[in-house]
């Protein structure tokens, strides 16, 4: 599984540092010195067969660009990062403007790694001196070979006068987990080098479900915050506004307002400033978080779930961390689908009888019937799901079948799943990237990641996940 990235940008001149894997924290730098680059930092992901990480969180305690002779600190989120999110997505580490020079490594130490995984080795097994029974979801802090890693770029970055690159830093979780799940982030790791110079896109951030603190109409910026920081985006003519009272007329005044919940595509710029191309209403007011998770199992009977938290709306949900398990009661709940860009017309999602193992929902707890890791659900969301896996049968584009799943997934009786990509702007285009530009361009065997909602059940019988993003390795 190759999880997407947390960026580190390096820019010139003085500006706001972003912290924070996907949102980050804005830190004021002061002026910078006469003669700077700026550089970024993103990072990405590749898991041990029989335990699919279902949560990783780790904290990237500092960042070192290396000369010959010479060390620059660059600034790190405060934050813990959550990586299994990144397996479609980027996320954004931080910007800093650097002294001119040769750079030919980055030096990363991490801390404090936490891992939740579902136990489907078939037996017991002992995690840096936690035993996680059969079938079981465990969080466990993984014993770690080494906590540093010091990676050699691909090539050399030459920081100069105005200049702007990004490093995009990849853990592949497949080689960072050994088979006892202990960890070694020197062999996990990696770097490529993406230079707006040289013709090459800047990373977008997508999906980023926040609250807005704040909105600046004379400076056209709005200020979000999550679990995960705070970012600030500036909104503009090219911003698309979606799903929105009636009284939206597409521009931030009559749109946006402090308390909301919305969702936020941002594209990195290279001075390190967020535009918002896309805005999705959630909700009206904050005062109801949402927490999102991936299901692991399901009780039709009882009308509940349960689920592994990877995502809170709000800055903090008292009882509920990341990477917990939590109950779920669907009581009295309604059943939506997200508008997430695809036409996913035709297939159902109006209760319990419609959830599997596998999906991404987003709940709108009730806080006056909810306490910690048992949550009342007002409503039930569907959301993307990420699934990486390699394709063991040639393409049938429009449609791709997976059987190499996630062993959460297959454990749970889901043998094959339906990818449904779209060329087609009236049922929304997938975005294909990585080594593949187009469904047709997929080799067999290849390794995959797809973003989408997944339904239980469609025309064909199997699983189907409407994919409105496909990255190839």
């Amino acid at each position: 599984m190759r999880f997407r990235r947390c960026i580190l940008p390096l820019v010139a001149a003085s500006f706001l540092a972003l912290a924070g894997c996907a949102t980050g924290s804005h830190i004021t730098l002061g002026s910078a010195p006469t003669q700077t680059g700026t550089i970024n930092m993103v990072m990405t992901d590749t898991p041990p067969t029989g335990a699919t990480p279902l949560s990783f969180t780790v904290t990237v305690a500092s960042a070192t660009l290396n000369t010959s002779s010479t060390q620059v600190s660059i600034p790190t989120p405060t934050t813990p990062i959550e990586v299994t999110r990144l397996q479609t997505e980027t996320g954004f580490l931080s910007s800093d403007t650097i002294a001119l020079g040769n750079y030919t490594s980055l030096t990363l130490r991490f801390a404090n790694p936490s891992l939740t995984f579902e136990n489907n080795t078939g037996s017991a097994m002992t995690v840096n001196g936690t035993v996680c029974a059969k079938a079981a979801v465990c969080t466990v802090a993984p014993a770690a070979a080494n906590l540093t890693a010091t990676i050699t770029l691909p090539s050399t970055v030459a920081v100069t006068d105005g200049s702007s690159d990004t490093l995009d830093v990849d853990l592949n979780l497949a080689n960072l987990f050994s088979a006892t799940l202990s960890a070694d982030f020197a062999a996990g790791s990696s770097v490529t080098i993406i230079s707006p110079a040289l013709g090459q896109t800047l990373p977008s951030f997508e999906d980023v479900v926040a609250e807005v603190t704040a909105v600046d109409t004379a400076h056209s910026t709005i200020t979000i915050q999550n679990y995960w920081g705070t970012s600030i985006a500036t909104v503009n003519a090219g911003t698309a506004f979606h799903d929105f009272p009636s009284s939206c007329k597409s521009t931030l005044a009559t749109c946006v307002s402090v308390g909301q919940i919305l969702s936020a595509n941002m594209a990195l710029q290279s001075t390190a400033a967020l535009i918002a191309t896309d805005l999705y209403f959630k909700d009206a007011a904050s005062s109801e978080p949402e927490v999102e998770g991936v299901i692991t199992s399901i009780d039709v009977p009882d009308q509940q779930f349960n689920m592994v938290v990877l995502d809170e709306s709000a800055p903090t949900v008292s009882g509920l961390a990341i990477g917990s398990a939590a109950t779920v009661s669907t009581t009295g709940a309604t059943f939506t689908v997200d508008d997430m860009g695809m036409d996913t017309t035709g297939y159902l999602f109006s209760g319990v009888s419609d959830l599997m193992v596998g999906q991404e929902v987003s709940v709108l707890r009730d806080s006056t019937l909810s306490s910690g890791t048992s949550l009342t659900a007002d409503r039930v969301l569907l959301r993307a799901s990420r699934i990486s896996t390699t394709l063991t049968v040639s393409p049938a584009c429009p449609s791709l079948t997976i059987s190499s799943l996630p062993s959460f997934i297959s454990a749970a009786g889901t043998a094959q799943i339906s990818v449904l990509t779209s060329s087609t702007a009236s049922n929304g285009l997938t975005e294909f990237t990585g080594t593949a530009n187009a469904c047709s361009a997929i080799p067999t065997h290849a390794s995959l990641s797809a973003r989408g909602q997944l339904f239980s059940v469609a025309g064909n019988g199997l699983p189907t996940l409407i994919a409105s993003k496909v990255v190839t390795h």
